[in-house]
């Protein structure tokens, strides 16, 4: 999942060449830290490297470990998200339980009759009328 570090670039070229280089790949925590270790061990001794470029490597390093933690964050809130979602549906299915309900299936064919049951299926909720289900986002009308 993580990028190859090019260590003839990092031996030949300035940080700024390196990272230009790398953008190009998704850079992983990892991967930062293996691009500026390959930098450090090669940097010229007679012109180290600069304590503003060392600074400023190292915020973009706490950048990038904030950016991932949001991500992984924004991630738990989506699946949190969607299974809220999924148990609301699947509750407002369950309150149509023993009511009649019409509406058409993918095909456009009418279904009506009483709602037997209700399941989930590939996170959509489905209605059970009989040997049929219909989705719950084609119901049309409902009668008690």
């Amino acid at each position: 999942m993580g990028t190859t570090i090019n260590t003839s670039a990092a031996v030949t070229g300035s940080s700024s060449q390196i990272i230009t280089e790398a953008a190009g790949n998704v850079l992983n925590k990892d991967d930062f830290l293996k691009l500026l270790t390959t930098e450090l061990r090669y940097q010229d001794p007679l012109q180290p490297l600069d304590n503003k470029d060392f600074i400023a490597q190292m915020a973009q390093f706490s950048s990038l470990e904030q950016m991932n933690n949001v991500a992984d964050a924004v991630k738990d809130l989506k699946n949190e998200l969607i299974g809220q979602y999924q148990q609301g549906a699947l509750t407002q299915g369950a309150v149509l339980i023993g009511k009649q309900v019409a509406g058409a299936d993918a095909d456009g064919n009418v279904i009506t009759g009483t709602v037997d049951s209700v399941k989930m299926l590939d996170g959509i909720v489905r209605l059970v009328i009989g040997a049929q289900t219909l989705d719950l986002t084609q119901v049309t009308e409902v009668k008690p």
